[in-house]
């Protein structure tokens, strides 16, 4: 975590730091393994997915603000044929709870970070029909 912060500029106090780019995704990552309705790869750069029988965890990086992504990946979810279950918006953070049946359901987590301007994004994600596709 401290890597990451420190890619996001100079050291602190350093007004001659020259600020670096905030980190990209490394590598490939194959997309064919994110739930087919639910959009993320609209919204974020998909950094990393870890998929595993009935489970799917993916982190993501999007250049906008909490407060601009929430609102949008909800709307993504109804579109979607989700019901938003629980939410909770604090303006640097966010949790959108969503189900579609008591055995498909997912939580998004948004923090703001680790670069001003970019929302750090996890997916935890299950459903019996993943481990079958």
């Amino acid at each position: 975590m401290v890597l990451l912060g420190s890619a996001c500029g100079g050291g602190e106090g350093d007004a001659s730091a020259t600020p670096t780019p905030c980190p990209s995704a490394t590598g490939a990552v194959d997309l064919s393994l994110l739930p087919r309705d639910v959009e993320l790869d609209r919204f974020a750069e998909i950094q990393e997915i870890v998929r595993e029988d009935e489970y799917v965890n993916v982190a993501a990086l999007a250049e906008t603000t909490v407060v601009e992504l929430d609102p949008s990946l909800q709307r993504s979810l109804l579109d979607a044929g989700y019901e938003i279950i629980g939410h909770d918006n604090e303006g640097f953070e966010a949790e959108i709870f969503f189900a579609r049946d008591e055995r498909t359901l997912g939580t998004f987590r948004l923090r703001a970070g680790p670069c001003e301007g970019h929302v750090t994004v996890r997916l935890i994600y299950t459903s019996p029909r993943i481990a079958t596709s």
